[in-house]
């Protein structure tokens, strides 16, 4: 397995996910983070009701960083998901 690499400016909200593609070469991986993990780790994120997509997006920016080397490692671990479309998802235990 390659290195996997992100653009900054890739990111699409889908109500359960901030969804962000890596490349690993030429391959692409659809990557995600959990709304809720997301939820669970920024304080500016209220725990409930219905919040607008803006709000998910902005802390998925906040913590770009952190989420994109969670996805990398498990990506360099080969730990994907069993099922569905995205390959790799960043969920609230994955959080360091």
């Amino acid at each position: 397995m390659g290195q996997l690499v992100f653009s900054s400016d890739d990111r699409l909200f889908d109500g359960e996910y901030v969804r962000f593609t890596g490349r690993d070469g030429n391959r692409e991986v659809l990557c995600g983070v959990t709304i809720f993990a997301l939820k669970h780790h920024d304080p500016n994120l209220p725990m409930d009701g219905l919040l607008p997509a803006e709000l998910f997006l902005d802390a998925y920016d906040r913590y770009m960083i952190e989420i994109h080397d969670m996805a990398r490692r498990k990506h360099d671990e080969g730990r994907t998901e069993p099922e569905g479309p995205i390959e790799i998802v960043v969920h609230d235990e994955d959080w360091m």
